[in-house]
């Protein structure tokens, strides 16, 4: 029997989502992530991960120049602030690392750290993918040091905004 398609809604158009439905529980699967530094790639992946030897939280979307975008980096953001880099926090968009480098020196981020999907790696290994759209859904994702989720919340309507409570009570929860 062929499991029923995860489905994540934009506007009342319904869209499907590519990749495995990924459990707490669940080890976080291999994927890549790129960042330009000092205009340097640099590739994280679930061995980069493995490495800090800390939590890992990825707050996802599709693009950075959205309303709403803005609004899910600017909270966790903020929130983050009260762990001081005892975790290590990914802003996973689609957007091209440019675009990314743009944001946070605008926004002055210092909790969250800009990580590319432009490839789509991560998102088809997260199962929070959509092919239709070529970008992620909005979606928030805990690991633990072990790179096992301890937490994910994929938002089923796109213009909504994430749990950022059940996000964070996760991240503390494992400090």
């Amino acid at each position: 029997m062929k499991p029923e398609a995860r489905t994540v809604f934009i506007g009342a158009q319904p869209s499907v989502l590519c990749g495995p439905e990924l459990a707490v529980g669940d080890a976080a699967p291999d994927f890549e992530l790129w960042q330009y530094v000092d205009q340097t790639p640099c590739l994280i992946n679930r061995e980069l991960l493995l490495g800090y030897q800390m939590p890992v939280l990825f707050c996802c979307l599709h693009s950075l120049d959205t309303r709403v975008g803005a609004i899910q980096a600017r909270k966790f953001e903020q929130l983050l602030s009260r762990f001081d880099h005892e975790v290590a926090a990914f802003l996973v968009s689609s957007d091209l690392p440019f675009t990314q480098n743009r944001y946070a020196t605008k926004e002055s981020l210092s909790f969250l750290s800009v990580a590319s999907d432009y490839r789509a790696s991560f998102g088809r290994a997260f199962g929070v993918y959509l092919p239709e759209w070529m970008f992620l859904t909005r979606s928030v994702i805990v690991t633990d040091a072990e790179a096992t989720i301890q937490h994910i919340d994929i938002v089923t309507e796109f213009t909504d905004e994430p749990d950022y409570g059940a996000a964070i009570n996760a991240v503390a929860e494992l400090l």
